[in-house]
């Protein structure tokens, strides 16, 4: 690709993304409430993406040797007590993330 193809490619991909965002806004904007479904989405949907990074983050795990499992074990666990511990999910995510690269570069090399 040349570099006007890749400019090119980049706006029309901005232009998109910016409509998909903005679609909610200018629908629902003459409307006094917000149907069920939407609500019900918005509550749902969280949980849902978060259960999704879960699976895709661990989904490469393998259990025919301890540095296949262990790093990614305890990283997990460490992310999932420091937010019940805290209840912040910025916090978490840096601790976990911060314990498996120290894990997986120091310890279990």
């Amino acid at each position: 690709m040349s570099t006007k193809e890749v400019y090119i490619a980049i706006g029309i991909v901005a232009a998109i993304t910016f409509g998909i965002r903005m679609f909610p806004l200018f629908f629902f904007s003459r409307r006094d409430t917000i149907p069920k479904i939407v609500r019900d989405l918005g509550n749902l949907l969280p949980y849902s993406m978060m259960a999704l990074l879960v699976v895709y983050c661990l989904r490469t795990i393998k259990f025919d040797s301890l540095s296949g499992f262990m790093p990614l074990t305890i990283a997990s666990l460490v992310t999932a007590g420091s937010y019940l511990w805290k209840r912040k999910s910025i916090l978490s995510i840096v601790a976990g993330t911060a314990v498996y690269m120290i894990l997986i570069q120091q310890v279990f090399l």
